[in-house]
């Protein structure tokens, strides 16, 4: 660990040796030291050993730029990176932070609706809370995805739990064959509550 002015004065041979000795030893170990340098520089690098980060000076040299953590006992380090929110996430217009695999599940959930035009078919929760009449049409917020449970089994019948899937669908859509019964409640042995939602196929008609 080394840091250094990086400016060699006039000085006897031998002083002068070793102070450029003490620059090599501050550049091959990044300015390393527990408390940044006295003196900087644009875009110079230092080490803060008291918290294990890298870091770098910006082009104004008015402050430190994080560029990764390093694990020193592990042998690991890790990006400093910005992860986008659910809501950047959803509305893809931020082009500078970084995407968790949840975040692109929410992402993928939220806009499916778009990807789904009119003349598309697709399996739809119903959750309109009332029954929908094969061969009538709904507005896509009454709808959800679904997401298969077994083959031939969509919806949920978990106890207290909301529909699975992603978001509410856009558009207005038409019930293809027999009616799609609304949300159905039924009480188990155990006294406990258990709701099941139905699905149905429907054709986005708008």
């Amino acid at each position: 660990m080394a840091q250094h002015d990086y400016t060699i004065a006039n000085q006897s041979a031998p002083t002068a040796r070793s102070d450029i000795n003490n620059a090599l030893a501050a550049i091959v170990s990044q300015n390393s030291g527990a408390s940044s340098p006295s003196i900087t520089y644009s875009n110079m690098v230092w080490y803060d050993t008291a918290n294990n980060i890298l870091k770098m000076r910006n082009e104004a040299d008015t402050d430190w730029i994080t560029i990764a953590t390093l694990d020193q006992a592990g042998g690991t380090s890790s990006a400093a990176v910005t992860i986008a929110s659910q809501v950047e996430a959803q509305n893809g217009t931020d082009n500078a932070k970084m995407m968790t695999p949840l975040r692109v599940k929410e992402a993928i959930q939220f806009n499916i609706g778009e990807h789904l035009a009119v003349g598309t078919y697709a399996v739809l929760i119903n959750n309109s809370g009332s029954t929908i009449a094969g061969g009538s049409t709904v507005a896509g917020s009454s709808l959800r995805y679904a997401i298969t449970l077994a083959p031939g089994l969509y919806g949920v019948g978990i106890n207290g739990s909301e529909p699975l899937g992603g978001t509410n669908a856009t558009g207005t859509w038409r019930l293809m064959g027999a009616n799609c019964p609304a949300l159905r409640t039924v009480i188990d042995g155990d006294g406990e509550e258990n709701k099941t939602w139905s699905a149905g196929l429907f054709l986005r008609i708008a």
